[in-house]
């Protein structure tokens, strides 16, 4: 039970973090309020929803499995089996800033379990147990899940293309001045479905809600609508008009926290079902023993009834979801990823590579594009296509939003009506697969996906659309997995399975820090005119010094054939190169945007600059693979000769590094001639030991192979001492000019 209780607590961690995405998405990508508005709205929803939860803890006791079937002990094994496998999966696609559905896991993770222990069981009784596999399984529910993936997928992104390419054909991106006419008709339609989707889906089941009135409501349905329709565009319209309050905010606002609180009151079963069912059966058997019964044959039949949740388990529970939402890096990163798939316009870093699927599907859209507007008529064709002229893009970089508050108001409506509308109908459609696909729709239709990001956009959705279908099939497998090892190690396996999990947390743990380094926003977001050049300045010498550091630890390393070391090495170089390719590739045009009040000449060196920063750090990345392959391999070390010359021509790079460093640290390039000297004095050395090699080689007093790394070291140390000096020189134009 106390197993149960710590991974329901990381569950409901890692679920926020994952799901937080539906609801916050586009409050957070359209900036319609500070994000501390925001989350403090959408910790409200969830505080109420959780606390108001109808529970529906029915479907981890008995929705999947027939408890009547297991014993008290196969039971708790079957949830401790589930709740491991569930945190390891969530906890990994959180990592990747992958958004999946907790439903889902939840389900198949105790499908997993339940046909686990159920094998186990019918392979222990040895054939004595006549009942097949069925009897122990519920299989209705997972047709379902499998049914509402297809469903949620095709309708949520073709409504939500639609919907969002006829809202742009009204309003275009300049929507403030035909805003003002029909805007509080446009957000009371807004509110209209934010409310009867807060009713219906969010509350409809809660303890709070008089069935009366929702079976009053729900047979009026008509006339209910039109009336909320009036009085919520009544009420928006005095608030535009008259109050000056920007009506597309606070309908943005209203859909967090209609969302937030559907998330809470549906979908907290997700988190701490399993635990609820443990603890149901944990209370069964006290009961039992109290009684003067034994465990031994207690069946757990009565788990099959009605589950009524603890409120201060459900005020616990969402006060750490809440924490959750507010504190979790790995929130962030899942939220980030739908931010940034739906980003307006090109440029920034793409958090997604090609692949060909990807490549044929745009080239395929091209295609037919071209097909369809040979069908339309010029004229109709020009006047449509100015209504997604875009908008000027602000100067300042806080002004700026992923999108406009006329797409978040799409996302969260549509979302909304689409949750609703089959939840009245009994359609399987999953919450986090209907708002993910609208807001990818929404995006398709607002042309966000051009030409020079569409390849890299639909790679994502490709890859988060196979992450829903793997969830599935990883969360049975998983959960499976753990069952067995639990049945067959009882209370032995317990400990090594919760630690097992918990390397595995702290391991993504490192890896998401690791990963989210590479997507850092931080470089020229907050640049301005007149911090310009010291920015920039800093980037390189921290560069720079980055460099030095990693070059003065590599051949210490390769001396002592050091291999752990040089691993570490390389893989640093690594990710320095990895950096500097993406400052070269995408902060080069943003910075000299911002340089346009500035000479020619300025930006000119700033290019020039991070060309040979760029080249520096790739030849620094070839030298450390080429010593660690060396060293991993195996090989002789170097001769005492090779040694030698190694470490003359070291101790001159590190002095001309630690020089060039300290110029750009200070930005006083007073000692710049002595540098060139310098460099000039290394250049000569690393011919001389080069020469001395090749009189090795030809005299056979070296490996083959040895002597191919030590000329490629060589060839390396040079050509970075040429692009260090050439940085130094433009860096140096870059700050004077």
């Amino acid at each position: 039970m106390i197993a149960l209780m710590l991974l329901a607590s990381f569950d409901l961690i890692n679920g926020v973090a994952n799901d937080a995405v539906n609801f916050l998405n586009s409050a957070i990508g359209s900036k319609a309020a500070p994000v501390r508005v925001i989350l403090t709205v959408a910790s409200i929803g969830v505080l109420i929803g959780a606390v108001l939860s109808s529970g529906m803890m029915e479907i981890a006791r008995s929705g999947i499995f027939n408890p009547g079937m297991f014993t008290f002990h196969e039971v708790m094994f079957l949830f401790l089996g589930v709740m491991i496998a569930e945190v390891i999966l969530l906890d990994t696609f959180n990592t990747f800033g992958l958004p999946t559905s907790t439903t889902v896991s939840l389900v198949f993770g105790l499908l997993g379990s339940s046909v686990a222990t159920s094998l186990f069981k019918i392979y222990s009784d040895s054939g004595k147990n006549a009942l097949g596999l069925l009897e122990y399984i519920n299989t209705d529910k997972c047709i379902e899940i499998i049914s509402g993936i297809l469903l949620s997928v095709v309708i949520a992104f073709t409504v939500g293309t639609i919907v969002m390419w006829v809202s742009r054909l009204a309003f275009s991106f300049r929507y403030q001045k035909p805003f003002l006419w029909v805007g509080s008709l446009w957000c009371g339609l807004g509110m209209t479905a934010i409310c009867y989707f807060a009713l219906f889906k969010g509350m409809k089941s809660m303890p709070i809600m008089n069935p009366e009135f929702l079976a009053m409501l729900d047979k009026n349905m008509g006339i209910s609508l039109l009336l909320t329709f009036i009085g919520c565009s009544a009420f928006m319209a005095i608030l535009q008009h008259l109050f000056m309050v920007n009506i597309l905010k606070l309908t943005v606002l209203a859909g967090t926290f209609s969302l937030a609180l559907a998330f809470a009151g549906n979908d907290l079963v997700n988190f701490i079902g399993v635990f609820m069912g443990g603890l149901g059966a944990f209370q069964i058997a006290m009961d039992h023993v109290a009684a003067g019964g034994s465990l031994a044959g207690l069946h757990m039949g009565q788990l099959a009834g009605e589950a009524h949740a603890n409120p201060m388990i459900l005020l616990t529970a969402g006060g750490i979801m809440v924490l959750a939402l507010w504190f979790s890096k790995k929130a962030r990163s899942v939220i980030a990823t739908g931010v940034e798939l739906s980003r307006q316009g090109d440029g920034g870093i793409e958090r997604f590579g090609s692949v060909p699927p990807a490549r044929a599907i745009v080239r395929s859209a091209i295609a037919m594009g071209a097909g369809v507007k040979k069908l339309i008529p010029g004229r109709m064709l020009v006047r449509i296509n100015h209504r997604w002229n875009p908008a000027p893009i602000p100067l300042e970089s806080k002004d700026r939003v992923a999108f406009d508050l006329i797409r978040a108001t799409v996302n969260l409506t549509v979302a909304a009506m689409l949750i609703t509308w089959a939840t009245s109908y009994k359609l399987p459609l999953s919450t986090t697969y209907v708002t993910f696909m609208v807001a990818m729709g929404s995006s398709l239709a607002d042309k966000a996906w051009g030409r020079e990001s569409a390849v890299y956009r639909v790679t994502g959705v490709l890859t988060v659309i196979s992450g829903w279908f793997m969830t599935g099939l990883a969360a049975f497998t998983m959960a499976g997995i753990m069952a067995i090892i639990l049945h067959y190690g009882q209370g032995y396996a317990i400990f090594p399975m919760l630690a097992l999990t918990v390397f595995i947390l702290v391991k993504s743990a490192v890896l998401h820090r690791h990963r989210e380094s590479k997507f850092s926003q931080e470089r020229f977001d907050e640049i301005t005119e007149d911090n310009i050049i010291d920015v920039c300045n800093k980037q390189v010498s921290d560069s720079v010094s980055t460099l030095t550091k990693i070059y003065s630890e590599t051949l210490d390393a390769l001396i002592q054939q050091d291999r752990k070391a040089l691993k570490e090495l390389a893989s640093d170089a690594e990710d320095l190169a990895t950096t500097s390719k993406e400052h070269h590739k995408y902060d080069i045009l943003p910075v000299l945007y911002k340089m346009q009040s500035r000479s020619l000449d300025t930006g000119y060196h700033f290019v020039q600059a991070l060309d040979h920063l760029n080249e520096a750090v790739a030849s620094l990345q070839q030298f450390t693979d080429f010593i660690f392959s060396y060293v991993d391999n195996n090989h002789t070390p170097l001769t005492v000769d090779q040694t030698s010359d190694l470490k003359e021509v070291h101790q001159e790079m590190l002095k001309l590094l630690n020089d060039v460093s300290l110029m750009l640290k200070t930005s006083n390039y007073s000692k710049f001639d002595f540098t060139v000297v310098a460099q000039e004095q290394l250049l000569q050395l690393i011919a001389r030991a080069t020469k001395r090699q090749i009189k090795r080689a030809q005299r056979n007093q070296t490996r083959t192979r040895s002597s191919i790394l030590y000329l490629n070291m060589l060839q390396e140390i040079r050509f970075m001492a040429v692009q260090l000096r050439a940085l130094a020189n433009d860096q140096r134009n870059f700050v004077t000019a």
